[in-house]
């Protein structure tokens, strides 16, 4: 829809002059302010060129959008780029945290262990590996594996009995 008090329409209207926007409002150049009336054309002919390709892009714009007022469903479920970047922040975070806190429970495992009992253990409860598979690694019998484990959790359990009591 063509607004006929727009600066556009007002240029195109009068030809007698030249109106722009300026910051304490619109502005009317006649031809008495111009030095000859061939500089007044040649300004009064990119004014209204300007004027019409600025309305002729907004009209483009226009012509072509999309109302989102039926979408406004979806479009509130969109998540923000901030929301996505704050929780994978977050993500990051508590990944770091948990992290650090295994590596802190395995080196007070270590510190309990003696190197064979951790890697009994580690073998035994990370890997998932049997007692018959790890005696077979290390060319013992199942039964020296067995007793190893059983003294390493009765380490474990009597160290996080007394923990527990600590605290």
């Amino acid at each position: 829809m063509f607004d006929k008090k727009s600066e556009y329409a007002l240029n195109k209207y009068d030809q007698d002059s030249i109106i722009y926007i300026s910051v304490s409002g619109r502005i009317r150049l006649t031809r008495a302010d111009f030095s000859s009336e061939e500089e007044f054309l040649k300004w009064k002919a990119w004014s209204d060129a300007d004027y019409h390709q600025t309305e002729k892009e907004g009209r483009s714009f226009n012509d072509n959008r999309v109302a989102l007022d039926d979408y406004l469903d979806v479009v509130g479920a969109v998540r923000s780029a901030e929301d996505e970047f704050f929780s994978e922040l977050l993500k990051a975070d508590v990944q770091a945290e948990e992290k650090a806190l295994r590596e802190k429970r395995l080196a007070a495992l270590k510190a309990i262990l003696n190197a064979k009992q951790y890697r009994r253990v580690w073998l035994y409860l990370a890997e998932k590996k049997s007692i018959t598979e790890i005696a077979r690694l290390e060319g013992v019998t199942k039964a020296s594996i067995s007793l190893s484990l059983d003294g390493a959790m009765k380490k474990i359990s009597k160290k996080f009995a007394k923990a527990l009591k600590n605290t």
